[in-house]
């Protein structure tokens, strides 16, 4: 999981969110089985998936190697119906984590929401495992809840530190220009490639001068 920045309301959004909202709200009202459910739009889709780089905003896999993504309702429609169209209720989660999420909150020690909480404060990585700091109660609710920790996961983060770490063998290895073109391809790679917070903070453990372009 890495911190997350909202993106701008897409413009259908814009304009028919209170629409949606009143409509949505007044059929789980008359207990209607079908419902008018517009957070599927296109526009939608496609701003959640800019906003978190294709990637789940919660075990931060590539959506396009693991599964069909999910439009994820941080505050589950179920409790609140009137945020099932409201924007910053809305992100992109793969079809695991969706699933293990379900309909779970807790107002107090509830999931962290990567939007407004700092993830650091509550979880860090071991490896290829993300564990929450001691007395970090709504770091480890989050981890259990969603199974972050899941073998499938474990096992792809590993393979990623793994290539990581060849990149870094060859950086240490090169002299001259070399060097510093291998010192720019980690850091694009560890800015846009999978696992964003794992990689950093792996690259950071072993003192690769990834916050700044000088190298040290």
């Amino acid at each position: 999981m890495r911190q997350l920045t909202k993106g701008e309301k897409p413009a259908i959004l814009k304009e028919k969110e209170d629409e949606w909202t009143e409509a949505y709200v007044a059929a789980v009202a008359e207990r209607k089985e079908r419902k008018p459910e517009h957070w599927r739009d296109p526009q939608i889709k496609t701003t959640l998936s800019e906003e978190t780089s294709g990637k789940c905003a919660y075990c931060e896999s590539l959506m396009a190697d693991i599964s069909y993504p999910h439009v994820e309702h941080l505050i589950p429609k179920a409790l609140r119906p009137e945020l099932a169209h409201q924007w910053t209720n809305l992100t992109w989660a793969c079809q695991v984590c969706n699933t293990e999420k379900g309909d779970f909150y807790d107002e107090t020690e509830g999931l962290i929401n990567p939007y407004e909480d700092t993830i650091t404060a509550h979880l860090r990585f071991s490896g290829p495992y993300l564990s929450p700091h001691l007395g970090a109660g709504r770091g480890e609710v989050t981890v259990k809840q969603l199974k972050l920790n899941r073998m499938d996961l474990v096992n792809a983060r590993a393979e990623r530190l793994t290539k990581v770490w060849e990149m870094l063998d060859r950086w240490h290895s090169a002299t001259g220009p070399r060097r510093e073109i291998l010192a720019d391809t980690i850091r694009l790679d560890a800015a846009d490639g999978e696992f964003t917070a794992m990689i950093q903070a792996y690259l950071r453990s072993l003192g690769f001068p990834i916050d700044t372009e000088t190298e040290a």
